[in-house]
Formats: C-alpha cells, sequence, structure tokens
C-alpha cells in the first residue's frame, strides 16, 4: 500500500510540477508588483476639471444628427466633460448589439470629426508624467485576441513613449480618451497571468477546464503527500499500534 502511494505521489508530481512551479512564481511576481504601477496609473496625470463657460448648446442637434445617421440608434447617455483645453459633449449609443461613442462640440451642438492624430498626441502627452520623447503613433483598428489592447474600444491611436518602462499610451478615436497604458511591467504581468489562469488563447477566461483539470490534480497531490507522510512516519505507526493495544485491552476488560 506504502508503494502505491508513492507511486501515485511521485507520478502526480512529475505531471503538474511544472504548473504547482509557475503558480507559485506568478502569484509571487503578483505580489511584488502593484496593480497600480502594472496599470501605469502611477505615471498618469489628473483629469482636468469642468470649467463653466458660457454659450453651451443643448446636444439636441447632435443626437438627432446620430438619428439621421442610424434611424435605429439608441442613445445611453450624454455627459458633459473636459476634453484638452475645452469641453465636449461624449454621447454614449447602442447601434445593434455594439456600444459606440460620439463627440459633440458644445458650443455648436454639432457632431465632431473623429479625433485627429495631433489631438491624440497632445492627449498622451498630458496623461503621462514622464519627460519622453515620443518614438511612435500608430492607428490602430484591429487587435489580435491576446493584444495588450484587447477587450477596448477601436479604433485607437497607440503612442509610444521612449521611456525605460517602453509606455504605450491608448487613445480612443470615437471617445477621445486615454482609454488604456501599457508597458513593459504590464507585459510581464500579462504572460505570468496567462500562466496563472492558463488561458492560452485570450488570457481572460478563469473557468477553463484545463485550470480545473490541473488544479484538481494539484489538490490530489498534496492530499497524496500527506497520507504518504502519515503511513510512512515510525512515529505515527507507533502511536497507532499503541492505540490499537489500548483498545484492545480495554475490549477485553469490559468482556
Amino acid at each position: 500500500m506504502t508503494r502505491t502511494y508513492r507511486t501515485i505521489h511521485r507520478y502526480l508530481g512529475l505531471i503538474i510540477g511544472i504548473q504547482l512551479l509557475l503558480w507559485t512564481a506568478s502569484g509571487f511576481f503578483f505580489s511584488l508588483n502593484p496593480i497600480e504601477k502594472v496599470r501605469g496609473e502611477s505615471e498618469m496625470s489628473h483629469s482636468g476639471s469642468l470649467k463653466t463657460t458660457w454659450g453651451i448648446q443643448s446636444p439636441e442637434i447632435a443626437l438627432k444628427q446620430l438619428e439621421d445617421i442610424d434611424p435605429g440608434v439608441e442613445i445611453l447617455s450624454v455627459m458633459l466633460r473636459p476634453h484638452l483645453d475645452d469641453q465636449v459633449y461624449e454621447i454614449s449609443y447602442r447601434d445593434g448589439e455594439e456600444a459606440r461613442w460620439a463627440l459633440a462640440d458644445p458650443r455648436t451642438g454639432l457632431l465632431r470629426d473623429p479625433l485627429s492624430r495631433g489631438e491624440a498626441v497632445e492627449l498622451a502627452r498630458k496623461d503621462f508624467l514622464k519627460p519622453a520623447m515620443i518614438t511612435e503613433v500608430e492607428l490602430l483598428s484591429v487587435v489580435e485576441q491576446d493584444s495588450e489592447y484587447r477587450g477596448r474600444p477601436l479604433p485607437a491611436y497607440r503612442v509610444s513613449f521612449d521611456h525605460p518602462l517602453g509606455t504605450r499610451v491608448y487613445v480612443s478615436v470615437d471617445r477621445g480618451l486615454v482609454t488604456a497604458r501599457r508597458n513593459d511591467r504590464w507585459r510581464w504581468f500579462d504572460l505570468m497571468w496567462m500562466f496563472h489562469i492558463m488561458d492560452f488563447d485570450s488570457r481572460d477566461d478563469f473557468n477553463t477546464i484545463l485550470l480545473q483539470l490541473v488544479s484538481g490534480l494539484g489538490l490530489v497531490t498534496v492530499l497524496s503527500g500527506f497520507v504518504l507522510a502519515g503511513v510512512t512516519s515510525p512515529r505515527l505507526r507507533r502511536w497507532l499500534g499503541k492505540s490499537t493495544l489500548r483498545t484492545a485491552s480495554a475490549s477485553k476488560e469490559v468482556v
């Protein structure tokens, strides 16, 4: 029986030992890297305050424009917020099943043109506190499933900075906002997260069959280790032997 427990424990350890090591290493990495630094929030500036301006028009004109473009559009929200050194209406709406955004000029009430490259660069510069040169500006219309910008609104400008952390700021064309901040620390975090949850495709699914299977095997491995320690412990066997003798003696006295 002891040999059977040893065999089970040995082969389970060989099968999932690497994953157990990855879980431990990734957990250690997470504990050393606060999520604020991973997201680049420690290098971001604070949002500007909304200034009171005379001559603000109602957004009804822009809403009518959207309805003319797509009669079936569903308006979700309208918000007046800061934009660079000015203000803008941000209109959130649903086009079929897809959430979309549009910007409108509060002084004219008309829809604005999509965010320009120059505006995206200015927004990225204002968002990133560190003094650094811009090395590349790229307009993205599609991204890969495992992209660092996955699940974020497209199209978007990616503004890359010449910075030790390799900082990249993403600016949504439709929203006119910084929607993601990425750096080399984030890439390491994403890699560790992929190994931690064992989702090697989208890196977002925490309920994969592979994770459930290996977690179950890990639990069996730990339990088999406890059982093996028990059945191979001389002290425990002596204690169990004495306990058995005492029980047998007590039974004879009762009889």
